[in-house]
C-alpha cells in the first residue's frame, strides 16, 4: 500500500494532523487499533477542559505552569543558550529532555487559533470545570472529547482520509539513509502489511494500556493502578517505543503518569472523587497519611492520587458525615455513579470497610479532638485547621459524626503517562544525536511533555495543536522530497 502520509491513532492528535495534512493536498491514511465504534482512545472519554478563560486566550499561568513543569534543575550554561534562536542551538540542546521555552511559547501562540479551527467544524464551548475550588478557569467542548473525535473524525472522513481499523502499527520502514519511509502494520483480517508513505505522524498515545511498559517505567505498584477511561486500554506505546527502536530522543519523566482520583466500585469513565478535602483520608490500616486539605483540589489531587498508590493495596477511602450535603453543589467534585457505604457507627463502618475498629476510631476520634475552632468556607483557603495531631489539615478541618458516617473508596487512576518522545516546535520527531529524523512526526500523549505533576487542562489542546502542527508541517515536508 502507498500513500503520502500514515498517521497512527484516531485520537484528537492523530485526527487533528489527518485532517490538516489532507486539507493541503496529501493522500492520508490513518490507522487506528479500535473499531470504529470505539475510535478515539482517550479523547473519545475525556470531558476535554481547556485552561482558558475563554475561546480567545489562553490562562495567565499558562507559560508559567508549563515552565516549571518541564523538568528538574538544568545546566545554567545550557539554559543561556536558549535565548538564541532555535535554529542556532547546538543539537545537544535540542535533543535534551528539558520542554524547550520554544515548545511552549509555540503550544501557547497557537491555541486561539486552534479554538477558532475548531469551532469551523461545528464544535461548540462552554464554560467549565469538575471542581468546587480552582486556581483559573476553564472552558470545554459541548459533548466533552467524543463530540471532538466525531467532530473532526466527520470531517476526515469528508475530506478523504483512509481510515482503517482494527489496524495497529508495529515498527516504522527505514531507507537506507534512515529516512522514515512508512509502516509495518498488522490487523487480525489482513495480518502483517507494509504501508509505504512519505511520512509518517505518530500520535498512537502513551503507554498506559500496557501492563509491561508500566511495570517498567512506572514501577511495581502499577498494577494498583488503571487506566481512568476505557480508551487508555488501547494505549500500548507501540509509536514511542517504535520511534526510540529507531534513535528517537525521549522527553517527560517515564515513571510518572497524571493522576485521578476514582471510585474503583465504577465502571463509569472518570468517576472521579475530588471532594477529598472536606473529609479525611484513611487507608487500610485505618490511619490518616497526608493533609487532606493542603491546597485546592485542582492543585493537590495528583498529588493525593500517588499517595494513596503508595498504601496498602492501593486503596484508601473517603470519610465524612452528612454535613457534606451542607456545601452547595458538592456533587460537582463527586462524578462515581455509586453511593457511599454508610455507617451508624464507627464499629459499623469499620466492619464494613473492613478495617480494625479499634485503629479507624483512635484516627478519627483524636482528629475530632485536634479540630480548631473558625469558620467554614468550603470555596477558598479557609485555615480551618487541626492542632496537635502528627498529620495536620490544613484547612476545612470539620469535625465528624460518628454516628452519621460516610465512606467513599478512592484508587489513584491513570489518565495518560508523561514519558515520550523529544520534537521541535515543528512536531518533528528529533534524534539522540539532535538532529529531525526525516519523515518522523509525532502529536499528542506520543510527545513527552511533563515532569512532576501535570498542569491541569491541557493535554487536549496539546494534542489537538501538535497533531496540526504534525499533519501541516508533514505535507511541507512531502512537498520538498518530492522536488528534490
Amino acid at each position: 500500500m502507498n500513500t503520502d502520509i500514515v498517521v497512527v491513532g484516531c485520537g484528537v492528535a492523530g485526527l487533528s494532523a489527518a485532517l490538516s495534512a489532507t486539507r493541503k493536498g496529501a493522500k492520508v491514511v490513518l490507522l487506528e487499533r479500535s473499531d470504529k465504534k470505539n475510535r478515539g482512545g482517550n479523547s473519545r472519554y475525556t470531558e476535554a477542559y481547556f485552561r482558558m478563560p475563554n475561546e480567545t486566550e489562553v490562562s495567565e499561568d499558562f507559560e508559567e505552569r508549563l515552565a516549571l513543569n518541564s523538568m528538574g534543575t538544568i545546566d545554567p550554561e545550557l539554559l543561556k543558550l536558549t535565548h538564541q534562536p532555535y535554529d542556532e542551538w547546538p543539537p545537544i540542546l535540542k535533543s535534551y529532555g528539558f520542554i524547550d521555552p520554544e515548545l511552549i511559547f509555540g503550544f501557547s501562540e497557537a491555541v486561539p487559533d486552534t479554538i477558532a479551527w475548531l469551532k469551523e467544524l461545528g464544535i461548540k464551548f462552554l464554560e467549565a470545570s469538575p471542581f468546587l475550588t480552582q486556581t483559573t478557569k476553564r472552558i470545554a467542548p459541548s459533548g466533552g472529547g467524543e463530540a471532538l473525535v466525531e467532530g473532526i473524525a466527520e470531517a476526515a472522513e469528508k475530506a478523504g482520509v483512509e481510515f482503517h481499523y482494527e489496524t495497529t502499527a508495529r515498527s516504522l520502514i527505514l531507507n537506507d539513509k534512515g529516512d522514515v519511509t512508512g509502516v509495518r502494520a498488522w490487523s487480525h483480517s489482513k495480518g502483517c502489511v507494509d504501508i509505504h508513505a512519505k511520512a509518517v505522524v505518530l500520535a498512537s498515545g502513551g503507554f498506559q494500556g500496557n501492563q509491561e511498559m508500566m511495570f517498567k517505567y512506572v514501577g511495581p505498584n502499577s498494577h494498583l493502578t488503571r487506566p481512568v477511561a476505557p480508551g487508555g486500554l488501547y494505549d500500548k506505546g507501540e509509536g514511542i517505543e517504535m520511534a526510540i527502536n529507531i534513535g528517537a530522543a525521549p522527553a517527560g519523566q517515564f515513571d510518572a503518569f497524571h493522576a485521578e482520583t476514582i471510585d474503583p466500585r465504577s465502571g463509569k469513565p472518570e468517576a472521579t472523587v475530588f471532594i477529598f478535602g472536606y473529609g479525611i483520608l484513611v487507608n487500610k490500616n485505618g490511619e490518616r497519611f497526608m493533609d487532606e486539605g493542603a491546597n485546592l483540589s485542582d492543585v493537590i489531587y495528583e498529588d493525593v492520587g500517588r499517595e494513596i498508590l503508595k498504601q496498602p493495596g492501593g486503596v484508601a477511602y473517603l470519610i465524612h458525615d452528612s454535613k457534606i450535603k451542607d456545601i452547595p453543589n458538592y456533587e460537582k467534585g463527586l462524578h462515581t455513579d455509586r453511593s457511599p457505604i454508610q455507617g451508624k457507627s464507627i464499629e459499623d463502618l469499620a466492619v464494613k470497610l473492613e478495617i480494625d475498629p479499634v485503629k479507624l476510631g483512635k484516627t478519627i476520634r483524636e482528629y475530632n479532638a485536634a479540630v480548631q475552632e473558625g469558620s467554614f468556607d468550603p470555596f477558598r483557603l479557609d485555615g480551618k485547621c487541626t492542632q496537635g495531631i502528627d498529620i495536620p489539615k490544613s484547612n476545612w478541618a470539620l469535625n465528624i459524626d460518628e454516628t452519621n458516617l460516610f465512606a467513599t473508596p478512592i484508587i489513584c487512576a491513570t489518565c495518560f503517562t508523561f514519558g515520550g518522545l523529544k520534537v521541535t516546535p515543528k512536531a518533528e520527531v528529533l534524534n539522540l544525536d539532535g538532529y529531525v529524523i526525516p519523515g518522523l512526526y509525532a502529536g499528542g500523549e506520543v510527545v513527552g511533555f511533563y515532569y512532576g505533576s501535570y498542569v491541569g487542562s491541557t493535554s487536549v489542546l496539546k494534542g489537538l495543536v501538535f497533531g496540526r502542527k504534525a499533519g501541516e508541517n508533514s505535507v511541507d515536508y512531502c512537498s520538498k522530497i518530492e522536488t528534490g
